[in-house]
């Protein structure tokens, strides 16, 4: 294909697609939420407190298997 063509197709392209940028009567922006999310704050706390209980009766076990096995 020539050169031409090629310039001729994609002058084409660029002139049906500038019609719908044109045709936007306001500038694009991100969408917006109605409602502030909110997490339940005093589950998360629990959860973390929870946890480190769990973690800290864990680490306090006692070995059932002592260095002369």
């Amino acid at each position: 294909m020539s050169k031409g063509f090629m310039a001729l197709v994609a002058m084409m392209m660029l002139a049906m697609s500038a019609g719908d940028v044109l045709a936007q009567e306001e500038a694009l922006r991100p969408p917006t939420t109605q409602d502030t999310p909110s997490s339940p704050k005093f589950i998360v706390w629990g959860v973390a407190i929870l946890l480190t209980g769990l973690l800290v009766f864990a680490v306090t076990l006692k070995s059932k298997r002592g260095h002369q096995d």
